[in-house]
């Protein structure tokens, strides 16, 4: 199940002491979002870990301070600004919670204008058991030895008759890549059970298959 977390580090320094005009608080908001890929094994101990940086967002926001006059109508601003940056919707409460705060406790200290730096890291943390990768590598099938294929050997790859294509063989096609065979034109490999197959297509099945494609007969040799 995935999870999404937020940590948060907002910082404020004062800017222009001397100015005229309207008090000003300029907002930088810089958020970057992770994917946390945690695996696990069947106790539940963490073996490993991925972090994949997703993307980065920037957005500056400039508002004269005679706003906070109305709490309501600042905490609009800033949820709209969060909304854009994707923040997840869960988070956004307290993070303008802390900032109204942090902004309370500069004017109190002095800071008539001021540059906030609000700097934010989503995490989308997702745990995936260690039988879980292993059963999507195995393609969904059961990690039964009777269902696990193996390819012929080297040897009985090498022992395959290569014949030129006849006439009749013109007029069927390799079942692997579905291409027709050109009569008298190219090399086919015929295996045991008779049936023909380009080349290069039966050579890459047998390295992970020790049967034919169309009939399913052994194609590795009992000694």
């Amino acid at each position: 199940m995935a999870r999404v977390y937020c940590g948060y580090d907002l910082n404020l320094n004062t800017r222009n002491l001397r100015f005229s005009g309207l008090p000003i608080g300029v907002f930088n908001f810089s958020v970057k979002w992770h994917h946390l890929l945690v695996f696990v094994d069947q106790l539940g101990v963490t073996t490993n870990f991925q972090d994949t940086k997703l993307y980065e967002s920037n957005q500056l926001l400039a508002m004269p301070l005679y706003i906070l006059q109305s709490q309501f109508l600042f905490a609009r601003h800033m949820e709209r600004a969060l909304d854009a940056l994707c923040v997840h919707g869960s988070f956004v409460p307290n993070i303008v919670r802390l900032i109204l705060d942090t902004v309370f406790r500069g004017l109190d200290n002095g800071h008539q204008q001021f540059n906030m730096n609000i700097n934010l890291e989503l995490v989308i943390k997702e745990e995936v058991e260690e039988e879980s990768i292993e059963d999507v590598s195995l393609g969904g099938y059961e990690s039964d030895a009777e269902q696990v294929t193996r390819g012929v050997s080297k040897s009985t790859i090498e022992k395959l008759e290569q014949k030129s294509c006849s006439p009749c063989d013109g007029d069927g096609c390799c079942c692997i890549c579905l291409e027709e065979f050109e009569g008298g034109r190219e090399k086919v490999v015929e295996i045991p059970c008779s049936h023909l197959f380009h080349n290069k297509c039966i050579v890459e099945w047998l390295k992970r298959n020790n049967s034919c494609p169309l009939c399913r007969c052994k194609v590795e040799e009992e000694e």
